[in-house]
């Protein structure tokens, strides 16, 4: 007996030739979008048959008690965009409604930045940026679920949703040391940055006791010209395995070898990335990652946020996630 798969979000958009955010948007009273886009999500949403998420009259988003703060940093990052329509999906189909908020790099959350939206009554924050010890005691004082997204602070009365970047760069480094590279390049994201540090850890602790492996560190930066940069820092003919602790810092650095070396990737050269964002999987670059599972992430996150509302004796909880490496083109 067989049984037909229910059309997602995910299958619209496809079929649309659209953003997943678009159908969202398509399906949300009173948020933007064109006519003509709106007019190809019904068309492709009847084909398919989707019904989009009904949220009942007596429903928690019915008010201002429904909605939960996304907070975000690196706004020019191309991994916060894609975090940011799973966490509105998996969200909205817990009938909750979203106020995003984003952050420098570098900034800590404080009273100041959330002030003005306080008055929305919110019942939650999801946060990708560290707050001060100050903000969280509001936070509880107000009973303001916090949830650290994709990172994890250590501060006991708040929840957390990560996924393991410390077992990611062991991944990697397992993956080179198997092959047998003894000249590896490390490109870093910024100094102070979680998910970098952890995952270079992760990395050099896996590697640390192999005396035969020399390895080179520069900093990317997080950025693409920081890829590029770094690449160019630390190149040299012996080096066979290039470690770069985002996508976008890979993508500069596959660029440079490209348009700089006769290397040849990746029978001479080898290069793994992080995150596994959608432009991984384009032609021009392929890039084997460490896939994060950020749809599971964000499922997670609102699943916390309905038993800290079910729950008045709710206790934090931190879920740990592990990646996993997505083997493309840019690795034997």
């Amino acid at each position: 007996m067989s049984f037909k798969k229910t059309a997602t979000s995910q299958d619209v958009a496809k079929l649309a030739g659209v953003s997943q955010s678009a159908v969202s948007r398509c399906f949300t009273k009173g948020a933007s979008i064109s006519s003509r886009t709106k007019l190809r999500v019904l068309e492709a949403a009847r084909k398919l048959k989707y019904k989009a998420p009904n949220i009942s009259s007596n429903s928690i988003s019915n008010d201002d008690s429904g909605l939960v703060a996304v907070i975000l940093p690196y706004v020019t990052s191309r991994y916060y965009p894609e975090v940011l329509i799973e966490l509105h999906e998996a969200l909205r189909n817990g009938g909750f409604r979203i106020l995003l908020i984003t952050t420098d790099d570098g900034e800590e959350l404080d009273e100041k930045l959330i002030q003005p939206y306080l008055k929305e009554k919110l019942i939650a924050i999801i946060s990708a940026t560290k707050p001060t010890d100050k903000f969280v005691e509001d936070c509880n004082q107000k009973r303001i679920q916090f949830i650290a997204y994709n990172r994890s602070w250590n501060i006991p009365t708040i929840s957390s949703v990560a996924c393991d970047h410390r077992n990611g760069g062991e991944l990697v480094a397992e993956y080179f040391t198997k092959k047998n590279h003894k000249n590896i390049g490390l490109i870093e994201g910024p100094k102070g940055s979680f998910v970098s540090d952890e995952r270079c850890k992760g990395f050099k602790n896996y590697i640390k006791n192999n005396k035969k492996i020399k390895l080179n560190i520069e900093k990317g930066f997080f950025t693409y010209e920081g890829g590029y940069q770094a690449t160019e820092k630390i190149f040299n003919k012996k080096i066979s395995a290039i470690f770069c602790a985002d996508d976008t810092m890979a993508f500069g650095c596959l660029d440079y070898i490209k348009k700089n070396t006769s290397l040849k990737t990746p029978s001479q050269l080898e290069i793994i990335g992080y995150d596994d964002i959608s432009m991984s999987a384009w032609e021009s670059y392929n890039l084997t990652t460490v896939r994060q599972p950020i749809r599971q992430m964000s499922k997670l996150a609102t699943q916390l946020i309905n038993e800290y509302i079910k729950d008045p004796d709710f206790e934090p909880i931190n879920h740990i996630v592990q990646g996993r490496l997505i083997k493309r083109k840019t690795t034997k």
